[in-house]
């Protein structure tokens, strides 16, 4: 006896009907964050998983209707229309209403988009791996500041008085 079977991603369901992947160009994975507007303009955050000169694959935590059109803005290409072409879950296929360049794709998959948010005692990001910790920020006591702040104005103050009486004596 023999079998014989095809495999296909399961987000490529939806697309069989076109071919065996439905794609017109290759994708290249990216990790790369964009924020979809749909007719209303809403905003949506999204990632983008992969991305070819004619669509990209695109992960959100909300809902948007298939088939609709959009814009996404994708870090490192800016705003592009397209239109939502199938839904897996979370995972949406996306088909550009213009093909992008090669080098639209380079820059997109170039782009770091995240950058770790600094907490208090963490070094603060640099993209050197190597870099030592910096030492720890530590606030200086309320007393202080107050000090700092009141005595600031007053010379300040103080600036803007001196110029006023500067003017009126050239002018008197």
């Amino acid at each position: 006896m023999v079998l014989t079977a095809q495999l296909f991603l399961q987000e490529d369901d939806a697309a069989l009907e076109q071919g065996v992947s439905g794609r017109q160009a290759p994708r290249r994975p990216v990790d790369a964050g964009a924020t979809i507007r749909d007719k209303d303009a809403r905003p949506i955050d999204a990632k983008v998983v992969d991305i070819s000169t004619t669509g990209c694959l695109i992960v959100v935590d909300g809902t948007i209707a298939v088939p609709s059109s959009i814009s996404i803005g994708i870090a490192g290409i800016g705003r592009v229309s397209a239109q939502i072409v199938r839904r897996n879950g979370s995972r949406y296929g996306c088909a550009f209403d213009q093909p992008l360049s090669d080098s639209a794709i380079q820059a997109a998959r170039a782009v770091e988009t995240v950058v770790p948010f600094a907490v208090a005692g963490d070094p603060l990001p640099t993209g050197d791996a190597t870099s030592e910790a910096l030492p720890e920020f530590r606030r200086l006591p309320m007393r202080t500041r107050a000090l700092v702040i009141v005595g600031a104005s007053l010379a300040l103050w103080g600036v803007v008085v001196t110029g006023a009486v500067a003017v009126v004596a050239a002018l008197g």
